[in-house]
């Protein structure tokens, strides 16, 4: 039970020889290996033909007393190695049919190059842009050594337990239940660029209320050394209920570049606008030791302004912060880059002024957080203004303190309080959580308080009980299922989910029904499934769509024997003979994939390791043949009677030898052929009809011509 069990630390080199799973581990002084560099940073181009990845999902929402909303994504990616063209199309209740982007595009290891329907990344202030145009960019998806994306935190408090829906152009994009108290709204789902979205709060007793939010999900800074430009032009592009492309009249055009001077400094600038008004954006980051920040700064030339400061520690200590600061004066009080001309949403409810009204504003969100031990302090807030809005600001502290550990109980302590323009409300209690197995329980105890701006205070005892299920089986099928009961300051509600993933896709059904006050059911239900074609293949279903895959078949003998996909060394799949499964990953990546049997059967298969490389749309047919083999036992003869004693063996799967009395034992598959060879001579046996007990087979005297 030692954690350092099965290690060494050699002066020069040390090994552990396991005979009953004939392993052997190499440990080597690290003070003797060499540091590993590659001089090409980039992918290998990928090999895929012409191929094809669809993912479909669907969404659907309601309550008894409002009409459900629904929403049918479908992302189709056409491939052929470094080309694709992608489209991404949605149906949704009270807009119709959409189509969000259609645009060909083109990767080589330094640039992209984009021809459609498209998103234009935007900057920091005036957020992405839809257009019917080219686009030219400096790109880094092809690096081995890709940089990694930063997303503005959503932090969000929640009174009660709620369904958050995250709208982006009065899309719905993301729906989910969460929980009372400070949330960190998911989105990891959420795509890459600046722009502006909202959240759309529904609590169980029918109250809804939104917040807007300014989004940024962008790559931080350029690699050192290597310039970042990019250019775009086409015409702003609208959503129109009933219309899948509608086009305006408004030419847009962003041209920019941005430069790493050294490890922490680097700059940016960038020129966009439309015929009638330019606008200029210049921005930098400096990172230090303790903390990393940006400035940028606006101007057009009708007399727009904005600033920006963004401030956040590294992450490595006990004191943790970040703050995003940003103000916008408009001149007209209208967006500096046109919005689409019509805004319309999935739900029942009218666009708020907040979400059409996205000139002037002042906007200010951050964290600060402060661990001591297990014990974690942090302080949360945020706060905006709309120029003729009021303004909405939340700020409040939480505490966890884990304050037992035992087995599979947690015991931990947790606080929280918030003070927003409409309400103010505290929380104190206890978390115990229990797993054993694939069960968990979860319960909270504790005394929560609720204030509201008319004065009416509201205050009791507050907990919750979850229960959950969990099962894998050997094939990767997940299934989950859970059940709660909370009780809040202002209500008491029911919570039931279950949820499936397996080879054919995932789905999802969530059930919240509020047991005070009015306000029935809440219901959710999710499903999500894809297709990849390839040349010489085809797999429907996939676990985890993304925007390229493979095609794994196994053919052979090797009935009753299954295989686990492994990639990366990781387990991903499993195949059987005569079966073929899809596996959808991660695009531009490098794979390593190879098979590995269950149990010990011994088997003649390819067991070396394959590499790909798969760009958006790609999907790589890898295909697989295994044979089950029979020890066979057996004496060799001329056709005179004479042993053939003393011959080499060969067959396809390995070689063998007979002794003095042409007696033998090899390794082979039905079908297979001994070939028998003396000096000069040599004779052949076929195999076929051969029957074997189990694993073994006699074959006695056997003529050898």
């Amino acid at each position: 039970s030692s954690e350092t069990c099965g290690m060494l630390e050699p002066e020069l080199a040390d090994v552990i020889f396991d005979e009953g799973r004939f392993r052997l581990d190499l440990f080597v002084n690290p003070a003797l290996l060499g540091v590993a560099g590659r001089e090409d940073m980039y992918l290998d181009a990928p090999s895929a033909p012409l191929s094809l990845t669809s993912s479909i999902g669907g969404a659907i929402a309601g309550s008894t007393w409002r009409s459900p909303s629904y929403n049918l994504q479908n992302r189709t990616i056409i491939g052929f190695r470094n080309a694709r063209i992608r489209s991404d199309t949605a149906m949704a209740s009270d807009v119709g049919f959409i189509v969000d982007d259609l645009v060909a595009e083109v990767d080589t290891k330094r640039h992209r190059y984009s021809g459609g329907l498209f998103w234009a990344p935007g900057v920091d202030f005036t957020g992405r842009r839809r257009i019917f145009g080219l686009g030219f960019s400096t790109q880094f998806d092809t690096r081995a050594d890709a940089d990694s994306l930063e997303a503005t935190p959503m932090i969000l408090f929640l009174n009660q337990p709620s369904r958050v829906e995250i709208l982006i152009d009065g899309r719905l994009v993301s729906s989910a239940s969460y929980d009372a108290g400070n949330r960190i709204v998911d989105s990891s789902a959420l795509p890459s660029g600046s722009y502006s979205l909202l959240l759309r709060v529904r609590e169980p007793n029918g109250n809804v209320r939104e917040e807007q939010r300014f989004f940024v999900k962008n790559a931080a800074m350029a690699p050192r050394g290597e310039p970042i430009y990019f250019a775009y032009a086409g015409l702003l592009a609208n959503t129109r209920k009933g219309r899948p492309i509608s086009l305006s009249k408004s030419l847009y055009y962003q041209v920019g570049a941005a430069y790493r001077f050294s490890d922490a400094v680097a700059l940016d600038a960038a020129i966009l606008g439309t015929q009638d008004k330019p606008v200029v954006q210049l921005g930098g980051w400096l990172v230090t030791k303790p903390a990393r920040i940006r400035a940028a700064g606006l101007a057009s030339a009708d007399g727009d302004k904005g600033l920006l400061i963004q401030l956040g520690s590294s992450g490595n200590g006990s004191l943790n912060f970040n703050f995003d600061l940003r103000r916008v004066w408009s001149r007209t009080g209208e967006s500096l880059i046109p919005l689409p001309s019509h805004v319309d949403n999935f739900g029942s409810l009218a666009p708020t002024g907040a979400q059409v009204l996205s000139g002037s504003y002042a906007q200010a969100s951050g964290s600060v957080s402060y661990s001591l031990g297990g014990a974690l302090l942090s302080l949360t807030g945020s706060y905006r203004r709309d120029r003729g809005l009021k303004s909405d600001y939340s700020i409040g502290p939480s505490l966890s303190w884990p304050v037992l550990h035992r087995g599979g109980f947690q015991l931990t302590v947790n606080a929280d309080a918030q003070k927003s323009r409409s309400t103010t409300a505290a929380f104190a209690g206890l978390r115990m959580l229990y797993t054993a197995g694939g069960y968990s329980t979860l319960a909270t105890t504790g005394y929560g308080m609720v204030k509201n701006r008319d004065g009416a205070r509201r205050a009791r005892q507050v907990g919750s009980m979850s229960a959950q299920w969990f099962h894998e089986n050997e094939d990767r099928t997940q299934v989950a299922f859970e059940g709660a009961v909370q009780r809040d300051v202002e209500t008491t509600t029911a919570r039931a989910n279950a949820h499936v993933a397996s080879q054919l896709g995932s789905a999802r059904a969530e059930l919240l029904h509020s047991l005070e006050g009015r306000g029935g059911p809440q219901y959710g239900l999710t499903f999500q499934t894809g297709v990849a074609v390839g040349s010489k293949a085809i797999g429907l279903g996939g676990r985890d769509l993304n925007q390229s895959a493979v095609v794994a078949t196994l053919a052979g003998s090797a009935a009753g024997t299954a295989f686990d996909i492994l990639i990366d060394e990781v387990p991903r799949g499993r195949l059987r003979p005569g079966s073929s499964v899809p596996i959808f990953l991660e695009a531009y990546r490098a794979y390593q994939l190879r098979l590995r049997p269950i149990g010990a059967v011994p088997l003649a298969y390819d067991s070396g390791t394959r590499t790909v490389t798969l760009y958006p749309g790609n999907v790589e047919h890898l295909s697989w043949n295994a044979e089950r083999l029979v020890t066979i036992f057996g004496q060799a003869v001329r056709p005179d009677g004479l042993p053939v004693a003393n011959a080499s063996i060969s067959l396809s799967r390995g070689i063998g030898q007979t002794d003095e009395n042409g007696y033998f034992q090899v390794d082979a598959a039905a079908g297979d052929v001994l070939q028998f060879r003396t000096g000069e001579q040599s004779c052949n046996v076929p195999l076929a009809g051969v029957k074997a007990d189990g694993d073994y087979a006699r074959v006695g005297r056997i003529v050898c011509q």
